[in-house]
């Protein structure tokens, strides 16, 4: 008797586990992604890319306050973000063909790339374009922020994401070649 009770009751523990636990949402995975036109590339114009330490994770970063970041756990970068940062400022810098000397470079760092709590995606960076012992070229400062665009359903959110920083990058780019 107190066996089939012992049982009862740990299928009934089973059963209520399963319930409460419900279908969970399939992670998104985001990339980053460039709105220039294919041009197939003739050389690599991107030297360094230096990413702030705490962007160097496999799930997206947000801020919730200037002392506060949480990962989405739910959200996946598809690719290092560093490596999404190099291919598109590469098809970016690749259709605007600026000007540059051969076997210049451009390095570029990323202090802040992160949504915020007002609904804004930030890009603080600096870079700089250098020849090939280090001498510095033209160099500048980019901050710049892109409203995250609503968005409903299932990963609209990291969609929403991953867009607004694509834009800021090709922003970034077009600073770039501009000076």
């Amino acid at each position: 008797m107190f066996l089939t009770r012992l049982s009862c009751f740990f299928l009934l523990v089973l059963l209520l586990a399963g319930c409460t636990g419900g279908p969970r949402p399939d992670p998104r995975v985001v990339v980053l992604s460039s709105t220039a036109a294919a041009v197939p590339a003739t050389e690599t114009r991107m030297g360094r890319i230096e990413v702030a330490e705490y962007l160097q994770r496999r799930h997206p970063v947000w801020r919730m306050s200037e002392t506060q970041l949480v990962e989405r756990r739910g959200q996946y970068w598809g690719e290092r973000l560093e490596a999404g940062i190099r291919r598109v400022l590469e098809a970016e810098l690749g259709a605007l063909r600026p000007t540059m000397p051969a076997g210049a470079l451009y390095d570029v760092r990323i202090d802040r790339f992160e949504p915020a709590p007002d609904g804004q995606v930030a890009l603080w960076a600096g870079w700089q374009l250098s020849a090939g012992a280090g001498e510095a070229l033209r160099s500048g400062r980019f901050q710049a922020s892109e409203a995250l665009s609503p968005g409903t359903g299932d990963g609209a959110e990291a969609a929403a994401m991953a867009a607004a920083m694509s834009r800021l990058l090709g922003q970034l780019a077009q600073e770039m070649a501009a000076r």
